[in-house]
């Protein structure tokens, strides 16, 4: 009897050692992916990335030509639904993303998209710069297509040298999250920011600039990369904080294109330092660590590192930003050109 209750044990334990041994079922998150053309086939997400996303891209054009292009796939954690929708001299543009979290979750759907005008739903001004119709004043004027739109102006600068094609200004509807902010973040790379309000034409004027801030006496550290590579202590620089970029910021995380240990120092509003995700949504960081204080040069990477000074304004550097939002990279890479 005693050696078979041994027996039992021993067998119990080979059991639960070679249970222990097996190769564990991944609990990945699963994602339909389609490009913009294409079937959908199913992805299994990275780390990090714990969301599915359904990007559409909408364009009506002068001459009454339409496209639509749909993508779906994975997004870093932290993500929210947003959209955008604005106008030119010669189109009307809709970039809407919405994100999910179960699997396949993101599955194709039937139902037509939106359509121009809305019905009840805000009028607000309405420009963008692949047409410079927002730097040289050619405002017009936009009837949102969702009834839970806002007025909104986004500005993105990190070079005096980009492409027309890049919407460094823009101004029309949209959802985005903790919008009406103000949303602003700056270094010596880039400036961000983004505002929002609740009635018709309620952002007019000017186009918001870095230099319409004044200085607000605080400077925080500045960069943008690794620790070798764009935040070493030899590039970081140190940038006087404008407006409402009242605090020093620091978040590193997953970077979807560059990979993990990527930082970014600056400036911020305390909206950043209230909502964590907008570190995921603005720059492509997965799960990242974010820290928010407010002395002078209070976000340094170590205590002994003697940053150079930088300019206040943005650099001829192009920032990564430019190219991880995939609002913006949508109306780069899927408009065709004009008269096709």
């Amino acid at each position: 009897m005693r050696g078979s209750l041994l027996d039992m044990r021993t067998l119990t334990l080979w059991l639960l050692l070679l249970a222990a041994a097996q190769p564990q079922v991944s609990s990945a998150l699963r994602c339909h992916h389609c490009e913009s053309s294409g079937n959908c086939t199913v992805e299994t997400c990275p780390p990090g990335q714990e969301l599915c996303r359904t990007t559409v891209f909408y364009n009506r054009w002068k001459g009454g030509e339409e496209l639509e292009v749909v993508v779906r796939g994975c997004a870093v954690t932290g993500k929210d639904n947003s959209s955008m929708s604005y106008r030119t001299t010669q189109e009307i543009i809709m970039l809407k993303e919405t994100v999910c979290d179960f699997d396949l979750c993101n599955h194709p759907d039937p139902r037509p998209s939106p359509t121009f005008p809305g019905s009840r739903t805000l009028e607000c001004e309405s420009c963008a710069s692949s047409d410079l119709s927002c730097e040289r004043g050619r405002i017009l004027t936009l009837r949102c297509p969702d009834p839970t739109d806002q007025c909104l102006e986004r500005v993105i600068q990190s070079s005096p040298e980009v492409s027309p094609s890049d919407e460094r200004y823009v101004r029309g509807c949209g959802s985005f999250p903790d919008c009406p902010g103000p949303v602003g973040f700056h270094n010596n790379d880039t400036f961000l920011f983004l505002r929002c309000c609740n009635h018709s034409q309620c952002i007019s004027g000017p186009m918001m600039k870095l230099s319409s801030h004044p200085l607000n006496e605080l400077q925080c550290h500045s960069c943008e990369g690794n620790g070798t590579h764009g935040c070493s202590p030899e590039e970081t620089t140190v940038t006087a904080c404008r407006g409402p970029m009242n605090r020093c910021f620091e978040a590193t995380g997953t970077h979807k294109y560059w990979g993990p240990g990527y930082t970014v120092r600056g400036c911020v509003a305390p909206t950043w330092c209230e909502s964590p995700h907008l570190a995921s949504t603005f720059f492509e960081l997965a799960q990242p660590e974010t820290f928010c204080c407010s002395g002078n040069e209070c976000n340094a990477a170590t205590r002994d590192a003697t940053p150079r000074m930088g300019r206040a304004g943005p650099s001829l550097v192009l920032s990564p930003l430019l190219s991880s939002l995939p609002l913006l990279l949508l109306t780069r890479n899927l408009s065709p050109a004009r008269g096709a």
